[in-house]
């Protein structure tokens, strides 16, 4: 008989910190963020630019993702196929991520001083990849729900609502001229922060003033970040016929990183549906077989935010699904347990050593603090208070959130199977719609 080795205990993770910052400013106002990192040898930089979606036009939503999508198409000195071949020859990488809050331009190497062309072509180009990109969404059910959820759950008149892309009908209105004028208006070194992260060769100031110290734009425009807001209650079932299976969001508007109760809801979420074995997870993928899989995510933004339960269901037990789901997430009954909330911060503290172990996982949390409004230190003082959650504050910092009796509903699906079980189960305010919007 073959004799094993006794199975080795598992050991507390080890003290850990986020690494700190050192601070600086570039002539022109820029604010630097410099994270040293011996054994990091690809710098990682975040240019982050204070350029909400707000700052749009109504009528030419989407332009600002066309004016991100082409400053890779080349710049007033290197064509497209020239830039190309210089970011190749550096071993360079490039990228932009946009989101309400702002912009960031990412570079796996020191930051250049780019001057990108904008050209007519490149527009009018991205404009179309964008038009498709929309179609092949609203051709997606998971997609199609998180969007009309989106569109239920921030009021409509606030830029949360709608897609972070644009609309088919607003981005159809923009033109080379629009993006030049938004890159024109809004792209410059006031507000802006560099984010530097890795393991140096020469002074990292030094190299950011070379490169970007004497970028000017005295007719840039800074505009305020627009505040989300909630929307009223719907219950929304999206029409797909013939679908075999709905895709559901059940959830509400929700709080931000700032709110004293995000270190409770962050536990009490993972512990609801984040995890695999989570109460929701639990219940109707392993015991019930009703989904492959199921969810509770809370989205901060920079004010508010949202959550939702989300999942796809067989079309045959969703109204069975739906119920099951409203029991579960009730708390008042069945509230969090000691061995529930040690998970979820044993998970939320090993996790972190991995997530940033890199100049870029460094790099790029510091530049979501600062489009967040956070803290250099907000890492470590989140971990912190999420070892202090008690059972307790867990539970009651969900409860003052999550509502199960007064959430959104949003289900795509065959709605002649699925309209009337749904009413006749509670949710006798169902609007049916062939389209999202």
């Amino acid at each position: 008989m073959r004799e094993f080795l006794p199975r080795p205990s598992i050991a507390p993770a080890g003290v850990w910190a986020f690494p700190s910052p050192r601070r600086g400013r570039l002539s022109n106002g820029i604010e630097l963020m410099i994270f040293d990192l011996p054994g990091q040898h690809v710098i990682a930089a975040h240019l982050v630019l204070d350029v909400p979606l707000n700052a749009e036009r109504r009528d030419i939503e989407g332009v600002a993702t066309m004016c991100a999508r082409t400053l890779d198409e080349g710049t007033r000195r290197h064509n497209g196929e020239e830039f190309a071949e210089l970011l190749e020859t550096e071993g360079a990488g490039f990228g932009v991520d946009l989101s309400l809050a702002g912009l960031q331009i990412v570079l796996d190497v020191p930051a250049s001083h780019l001057e990108p062309s904008l050209a007519d072509r490149d527009v009018n180009r991205h404009v179309q990849l964008r038009l498709a990109e929309i179609e092949q969404a609203q051709a997606n059910s998971a997609q199609t729900a998180s969007m009309a959820f989106r569109a239920a759950v921030f009021d409509e008149t606030t830029r949360a609502a709608r897609m972070s892309g644009g609309e088919p009908d607003t981005v159809r209105q923009v033109t080379p001229d629009a993006v030049t004028a938004f890159h024109h208006d809004h792209f410059g070194p006031s507000g802006a922060t560099l984010v530097l992260a890795g393991d140096f060769a020469e002074d990292p100031i030094a190299v950011a003033e070379r490169c970007l110290g004497s970028w000017q734009n005295e007719d840039q425009r800074q505009v305020s970040i627009q505040e989300a807001t909630p929307g009223r209650r719907h219950t929304l079932l999206v029409d797909r016929p013939g679908a075999v299976q709905a895709d559901v969001r059940f959830g509400s508007f929700g709080i931000d990183r700032l709110d004293p109760r995000w270190a409770g809801i962050s536990v009490a979420s993972y512990a609801m549906g984040g995890a695999f074995l989570s109460r929701l997870n639990s219940v109707l993928r392993e015991e019930k077989g009703y989904t492959y899989g199921v969810r509770m995510n809370f989205g901060p933004l920079r004010t508010g935010g949202s959550f939702a339960v989300q999942g796809s269901f067989r079309t045959e037990v969703l109204v069975d699904a739906l119920a099951a789901t409203r029991d579960l997430i009730k708390v008042d009954a069945v509230p969090f347990t000691s061995q529930e909330v040690n998970d979820a911060v044993a998970f939320f503290t090993g996790v972190s050593p991995l997530r940033y172990a890199t100049a870029d996982g460094v790099a790029d949390q510091a530049a979501t603090q600062v489009l967040a409004g956070l803290p250099d230190d907000y890492v470590d003082r989140s971990l912190a208070l999420l070892r202090s959650v008690t059972p307790e504050a867990a539970t009651e910092a969900y409860g003052s959130v999550v509502h199960p009796d007064d959430l959104t509903l949003v289900v795509v699906g065959d709605a002649e199977r699925l309209a009337d079980p749904l009413r006749a189960s509670g949710f006798e305010d169902l609007e049916v719609r062939t389209v999202v919007g």
